[in-house]
């Protein structure tokens, strides 16, 4: 009887959060344990509570409070971390790269292959089905995006939950989840950018890969190769981790035992090479691949003009993205980061520590020296092996050093930590449209009618993603109706029209829309031959 009870309660009684018990009174809750979870029954030990434990009459399951606590704090960073992915996404204005990406991806999944030739194309791939799945424009991407954050979240939960504990899976995971991330919008990836995607198969290659390692299952190696594969398909960046890749059979099988290592090298290597050539070839393999390395090379040899800490630079120092990293995720954050990473080094340096450091110091020295240009987003190929590597070194604080010393460590961590997701949580709330994005609705409030706008100040990249603006840098679009006017330090304003704007300032509504200024005239401004010119 008892038997066939366990079997008949529901899977829950056993699986989450409960173990289930079969007991013929209230008295034989205490008397039989229960059973552990997957339904597997324990019987008592005794003859005589083996006899006892066939009058069994019906079975209760038994809640265990630690297990109900997991199950709430699990609920909670699901919920936050869906807010953080997805709540208000399309509120923030899409950015020049964002559009560009997610146009070349509509026109992908449209046979045309001839837009943004210059990265390559499984990331568009999927922006563009996202938008065939979800209409066209940024929205249905960065909803992928965010279900990608999720992802690389499960992966940190999994893999830290094997190899450091429960909670500290779900502690580095929310972390990821309510980490800043700033520079580009509110946070880079609630935009439709390469780097997200690039990073999610990144990282679940390398999970793959360490899966291998510990298993043994030949089938993980080769996903590791195909899903590293993706990711350097998505941006090149993550090129630099093929070596990381290589060297993971060495240490566990030593040089002296190479011949395995050469095997799982030749397996990893044969599922990259399948899947990048794949997903290279509907747009043409050589070709793309030679326009790619040509731009990219142009752009380390001419440089990309930059503000970094105050001043415009042509070629990126060592320290650029150091300094995005800190500008981005806060300094509160940074400590967190830096203190468990270095506590990961510092008490227990093993395999997993080896394998995981040296990606992230193959992903740094490629953005510090290999390339020689520093974009604000470029630092978040490093954010998640720093939360991965910080997971760890805050979990063996708990594991190695004195209660008193490790209790107070972690608290500070995690009251800082939640301090800089507080803050972060309070951006998407507050997020809308900004600059650009308000001109139209300005425009229509002062009665200004159809017309072209002229853009100084700002890069393409901020009004392009408009088109219904009718805006242009170029002066023999006009007349114009209204000058928006941005504050970027690399673009400076022509002579006469800043002499204009000064000397005529009554002749115009100068509107203020965040860091830019829509100046709207009591007429036209034109280019002539003496510059630019007001006309009634």
């Amino acid at each position: 009887m008892a038997r066939d009870s366990v079997r008949a309660l529901p899977w829950w009684a056993f699986r989450w959060p409960a173990a289930g018990m079969c007991v013929g009174s209230v008295d034989d809750i205490n008397r039989y344990p229960p059973a552990r979870a997957g339904g597997r029954h324990r019987e008592p030990r005794s003859r005589g509570a083996q006899q006892s434990a066939e009058k069994l009459t019906y079975c209760v399951p038994v809640t265990r409070p630690a297990s109900l606590a997991r199950l709430c704090a699990l609920l909670v960073v699901v919920v936050l971390g869906a807010y953080a992915c997805f709540w208000n996404l399309a509120a923030q204005n899409v950015t020049g790269d964002e559009y560009i990406y997610v146009t070349a991806g509509w026109q992908y999944v449209h046979g045309d292959f001839a837009a943004n030739r210059e990265h390559p194309p499984t990331a568009k791939y999927l922006f563009g089905l996202a938008q065939l799945l979800g209409g066209q424009g940024a929205l249905a991407p960065r909803i992928l995006v965010g279900l990608l954050v999720l992802g690389v979240a499960a992966i940190i939960f999994f893999w830290l939950k094997r190899e450091a504990g429960w909670w500290a899976g779900l502690a580095s995971a929310a972390f990821w989840l309510l980490m800043p991330r700033a520079n580009a919008g509110d946070r880079i990836d609630r935009l439709a950018l390469l780097e997200p995607v690039m990073m999610f198969f990144a990282v679940a290659a390398l999970f793959a890969g360490w899966r291998w390692a510990r298993t043994g299952k030949t089938w993980m190696l080769a996903v590791s190769g195909a899903l590293l594969g993706a990711s350097v398909t998505s941006k090149v960046s993550t090129i630099a981790l093929v070596p990381a890749f290589l060297l993971l059979p060495y240490l566990f099988t030593g040089l002296r035992r190479w011949r395995p290592a050469v095997r799982a090298n030749l397996i990893w290597l044969s599922a990259f090479v399948v899947t990048a050539v794949a997903l290279y070839l509907p747009m043409g393999m050589r070709s793309a691949i030679g326009y790619m390395l040509k731009v990219q090379d142009g752009q380390n040899v001419n440089g990309h003009d930059i503000p970094i800490a105050g001043h415009i630079y042509r070629f990126a120092p060592w320290w650029g993205n150091f300094w995005f990293l800190a500008e981005g995720i806060g300094v509160a954050a940074l400590v967190v980061i830096v203190v468990g990473v270095a506590l990961a080094i510092w008490l227990r340096p093993d395999k997993l520590i080896a394998y995981l450091g040296a990606a992230l110091l193959l992903l740094i020295v490629f953005y510090t020296i290999a390339a020689r240009i520093a974009l604000p987003h470029y630092y978040y190929a490093w954010t998640p092996l720093l939360v991965i590597l910080a997971g760890l070194g805050y979990a063996r604080v708990a594991q190695r050093l004195r209660r008193p010393v490790s209790v107070s460590l972690l608290a500070v961590a995690a009251l800082v930590a939640l301090v800089a997701a507080v803050q972060f949580t309070v951006v998407v709330a507050q997020d809308r449209p900004t600059g650009i994005a308000r001109v139209s609705d300005e425009l229509r409030s002062h009665g200004v009618g159809d017309g072209p706008l002229l853009a100084v100040g700002m890069m393409p990249g901020v009004y392009v993603p408009y088109p219904a603006l009718n805006i242009s840098e170029d002066p023999s679009r006009g007349p114009f109706v209204a000058v928006v006017v941005g504050d970027d330090p690399r673009f400076h304003l022509d002579p006469t029209l800043k002499r204009l704007l000064k000397n005529e300032r009554s002749r115009f509504t100068v509107i203020t829309l965040d860091s830019l200024q829509l100046w709207v005239p009591h007429g036209l401004v034109e280019h002539g031959p003496t510059g630019f010119v007001l006309s009634s």
